[in-house]
Formats: structure tokens, C-alpha cells, sequence
């Protein structure tokens, strides 16, 4: 319960600025793929972007494919090491900088990467669990705009990347 009032300040920033976004390309569907040790921190994100006006579906890693053909972007829920297929999806998506930077005590971020059909994937991880809660916190703070860009420019987008929580 120690957590409720960040919790609650959280959500109060992020549907201030879902007015920002609401009037933009970020319409949805949006998809969510996780395994079942983020499962808490994909429903958290899940009503997040449910309360936006957004439609939101939770995929695992083997309807990694389903998930790519259903959402407008796609939300990855764990790095390189994570267990149930999600770490295979993220060591294809990021760089050896990026896998070598999760690897690190505490780190948690997100990365933007251009999938199949420039589709925008987004891969939120920490060095664990509780690293990736963090970085979901950070990408819905922050990322969604950036994912928006990406989504209104019919060119290439540079997206500068913030000071990573914990790292």
C-alpha cells in the first residue's frame, strides 16, 4: 500500500497527457506481448492504455505473429533473458549495446525499433521483473510520444533516449 500514492500520481500524469496524444495517430489497437513473470506489469499498462481510449490485447511470444498483424505498434514486455519465448523476440530486436546495458544491476528502459513493415516495436525491459515495471513506468511517461512520431512521420524519425531508470 506503500506504493498507492506513486501509483495514483503516475496515472493522474499519464491521462494528462493522453489528452496530448488522444487528438494523434496513436488510435490502437495496441498489442502487448509478455510472459507470465510481467503479466502484472502488461495488465498495469493494459489499463493504462485502456483509460487513453485506446483498444489494447495481451499476446505471449509464440502469437508474437498475431500480435505484429493485430496492433497499430507492439509493446514487448522483457529483455534478452527473459524466460517463455520473450527473450528470443528481444535478442532479434536489440543491439549488443542495448543486450549488454540490460545486463547491468538495476537497469530498466525502452527501445523503439522499426519491425516487420516499419511497424514501431517496443521493447521495455529491466535487468529483471522489477526493472521492467520501471521501464514500463518510464516508456508510458515518456515513449508514447515518441511512438507517435514515429507514427505521424512518413520519413525516419531519430528518437533521443532519455536518462534510463536505475542505470
Amino acid at each position: 500500500m506503500r506504493n498507492l500514492p506513486a501509483v495514483a500520481a503516475l496515472l493522474i500524469l499519464v491521462l494528462e497527457s493522453a489528452a496530448l496524444i488522444s487528438a494523434s495517430t496513436l488510435t490502437g489497437p495496441v498489442a502487448i506481448v509478455s510472459n507470465s513473470a510481467d503479466m502484472p506489469t502488461a495488465l498495469r499498462v493494459k489499463s493504462v492504455l485502456q483509460a487513453m481510449g485506446l483498444e489494447v490485447r495481451i499476446f505471449s511470444a509464440q502469437e508474437y505473429g498475431d500480435a505484429l498483424e493485430y496492433g497499430q505498434f507492439v509493446i514487448v514486455l522483457g529483455g534478452h533473458r527473459a524466460p517463455e519465448g520473450i527473450g528470443q523476440i528481444s535478442s532479434a530486436l536489440l543491439s549488443p549495446q542495448e543486450k549488454s546495458k540490460l545486463d547491468q544491476r538495476n537497469f530498466a528502459y525502452y527501445f523503439i525499433k522499426r519491425g516487420l513493415g516499419r511497424k514501431p516495436v517496443v521493447v521495455v525491459a529491466g535487468n529483471d521483473r522489477y526493472g521492467t515495471y520501471r521501464a514500463a513506468n518510464t516508456f508510458l511517461l515518456k515513449g508514447l510520444t515518441q511512438v507517435e512520431r514515429l507514427l505521424s512521420s512518413p520519413g525516419p524519425v531519430i528518437v533521443l533516449m532519455g536518462t534510463p531508470a536505475g542505470g
